[in-house]
């Protein structure tokens, strides 16, 4: 009787949302249009394409009959069935009556996508093989995994000497005999950027290069590599497209190229929308697409939920200047540049409960620039950034600005993978925004990319990162732990406030790092860091690292109230400028207090066995104990520990017995008898 119930109420839920979807995107004279790959006819008329009986059969028919719907109008694909093909919008809905694309029937989630089977292989040179095609071919996948270009040499990077401006770079070890005559040359220019840029010619050890729309030069003694060229195919998958001869030319070795499904993208996108507005994208799968899925441009309240977007060469989602758009419970897999990428025009919209896996993780496929490689990356103001979930993205997990924008409640989990000097979540005003905040994110696992540096010890990925002029940024009870670099960094910035944080088992817990980096970096001033926890795991991690070019720590702002744990006697660092020499000092907590007036009422917690837990969820989550544990607000846990919604607990072992009288915990000692209040 109760499973009964249960699938009842289940069955009503489903039926609920469903009816809900038609009379969110129906009106009075609304029409829905139905299509099906397999069972539709593009020679139907589109009264019986009314009938889910009688549909049309292509997105060519869907894009030549576009501009006949009318505001309030459903299209609905059938489950199950792939439709190829790129929706290219010509109509707009309306307010309260978008136009709205959809699913009908049962099974799985219809499919849009652009890829295409490559058939018809033969071999032009000792494994490698050739075959017509004649599509854009911005991208190949080899049994449904997305491969890399041929590249030279084919892991890590080589290294230059020096660099003309932006045009060329002079590797002393490259030989002239090379001829890099084209293709592209990939160049990690920085520890952020990693830049696409033609080949125009090699004079003796010096590639020459077009900058493209690239403008940070290269650095002399970073590293490059070469792609794009029929002469990197050496490795089975490795591939390069000849445009003159519409051939696609892959490394088999000595495989039947027969034996695998390759695939390439027959068009650039698969939605694709200038200047339209009002129009609802749910419950679709899109796959494939050779840049970007959705390609939003100049639109308005474009609506994206409940949809898989798989597969993409650039962005799953690229909106410029496009105000009110909704990004909501989708799943974003293996985009090569970018999960979702807003620009400063797209104010008041939401990213919220989405999952984005996978993103930017091949060196020289993604876009060129700052921007690229992320999983979620927004400029407009009075965005909300909630509830998603980013795991294993090449750089930044959320970049993000724009006033009164916030980033709140995310699970964001192994990023800086391809380049790093970047951050779970990072925050770099180029143009001055206010009012930002950062409020309860779970941000684990910052590993860096130090390949194609001089530095190769140094792995600089950050878990919350302000960067260079940002100011008026709110950080709030986030978790932040294993970082490779640091917790908290704040660099060159000012009016920042640092509350109630837990920082954990990070290089370093807290960075405040004044260097006048570029001749408009502001002072770090105006800050406030309070009543957070900042625990190093190991003796080799400091709490705190403070650094400046001149001798002004004190002028940092407010920083008090907080607990640090002692490690280590002197795990409290800081570098000055006075009087023309570099000063390094290291500090315990009450020498920092004495020399630098900050973190008065700061105390040290107990060492001992640490217990670490999170919850990155909304709902609470209870931890079974096995042994009594105490916080750093000395409270007593026993038996468990409820984690509220997208929060932490960093427990130590108790070092004493604990006895129970009545709803109190004691913790007893030899010297004294301790107090604590209970907790459950």
């Amino acid at each position: 009787m109760n499973a009964w119930r249960i699938y009842m109420k289940k069955g009503f839920v489903q039926l609920l949302i469903g009816f809900s979807f038609i009379a969110f995107c129906k009106n009075t004279h609304a029409t829905t249009y139905y299509f099906s790959s397999t069972a539709g006819n593009d020679l139907y008329t589109s009264l019986e394409a009314r009938n889910p009986q009688t549909p049309w059969k292509s997105i060519d028919k869907l894009n030549s009959f576009f501009k006949n719907l009318n505001s309030g109008d459903s299209v609905l694909f059938k489950r199950g069935d792939v439709f190829n093909g790129s929706i290219v919008v010509s109509k707009s809905g309306a307010v309260f009556a978008p136009i709205c694309f959809g699913a009908y029937g049962n099974g799985t989630q219809p499919q849009i996508t652009t890829l295409k089977p490559i058939t018809g292989w033969a071999m032009v040179k000792s494994g490698v093989y050739e075959a017509p095609c004649t599509a854009g071919s911005t991208m190949l996948l080899m049994n449904g995994k997305q491969q890399a270009m041929g590249r030279y040499p084919n892991k890590g990077y080589l290294t230059f000497q020096n660099h003309d401006g932006n045009t060329s770079i002079t590797d002393n070890q490259l030989p002239a005999t090379s001829n890099w005559s084209s293709g592209e040359v990939v160049i990690r220019k920085n520890r952020w950027i990693i830049d696409r840029n033609k080949i125009v010619s090699q004079t003796g050890s010096t590639i020459n290069y077009e900058p493209g729309n690239t403008t940070y030069p290269p650095t002399n003694k970073y590293g490059y590599f070469i792609q794009d060229n029929l002469k990197t195919l050496d490795v089975l998958g490795e591939w390069y497209f000849d445009k003159q001869r519409n051939k696609m030319m892959v490394f088999f070795g000595n495989r039947n190229p027969d034996k695998f499904t390759v695939t390439t993208n027959t068009a650039d996108y698969l939605v694709d929308i200038h200047k339209f507005q009002y129009l609802t994208f749910n419950d679709i799968a899109f796959t494939g697409a050779g840049k970007n899925a959705f390609n939003i441009i100049q639109s308005r309240s474009i609506v994206i939920k409940n949809c898989k977007i798989d597969l993409t060469g650039a962005d799953a989602v690229f909106a410029n200047y496009s105000p009110l758009l909704t990004v909501s419970n989708c799943v974003i897999n293996h985009s090569l540049s970018g999960g979702i990428n807003m620009d400063a025009g797209c104010v008041n919209s939401i990213v919220r409960e989405n999952e984005i896996l996978n993103t930017g993780l091949l060196p020289g496929m993604g876009k060129s620039n700052s921007g690229t490689y992320e999983g979620i990356t927004s400029f407009g103001d009075n965005t909300k950034i909630e509830q998603n979930r980013i795991d294993s993205v090449g750089y930044n997990g959320i970049y993000f600005g724009g006033n009164a924008s916030t980033v709140k409640n995310n699970h964001i989990t192994y990023f800086c993978l391809t380049k790093d000097d970047g951050a779970g979540i990072y925050i770099g005003d180029w143009s001055k925004t206010v009012n930002k905040k950062v409020i309860s994110n779970i941000i684990l696992h910052g590993v860096g990319n130090s390949e194609g540096t001089p530095y190769t010890q140094s792995l600089q990925a950050e878990g919350i990162y302000i960067d260079d002029n940002s100011e008026s940024v709110t950080i709030n009870n986030n978790t932040v732990s294993r970082c490779a670099n640091n917790g908290i960094k704040v660099h060159n910035a000012k009016g920042v406030s640092i509350a109630n944080n837990t920082v954990f088992d990070n290089g370093v817990q807290l960075r405040m790092e004044q260097d006048h980096y570029i001749a408009t970096s502001s002072l770090i001033r105006n800050n406030s860091v309070k009543n957070n926890t900042f625990f190093s795991k190991s003796d080799m991690q400091p709490v705190a690292k403070f650094s400046t070019h001149l001798d002004d720590i004190k002028a940092f702002g407010q920083i008090d109230s907080n607990f640090y744990n002692k490690n280590h006697p002197n795990s409290i660092k800081a570098a000055t400028v006075k009087n023309g020499k570099h000063v390094n000092s290291s500090y315990s907590l009450s020498s920092w207090k004495a020399s630098s007036g900050k973190d008065h009422s700061s105390v040290e917690a107990r060492n001992g066995n640490i217990l670490f837990e999170y919850n990155a969820s909304g709902k609470a989550k209870t931890v079974i104990l096995k042994q009594p544990y105490v916080d750093v607000h000395q409270n007593v846990y026993v038996d468990k520990v409820v984690i509220g919604s997208y929060s932490s607990v960093l427990l130590i072992a108790s070092a004493e017995p604990v006895i129970k009288h009545g709803n109190a915990y004691t913790a007893i000692s030899k010297q004294k008898i301790e107090s604590f209040k209970w907790r459950d």
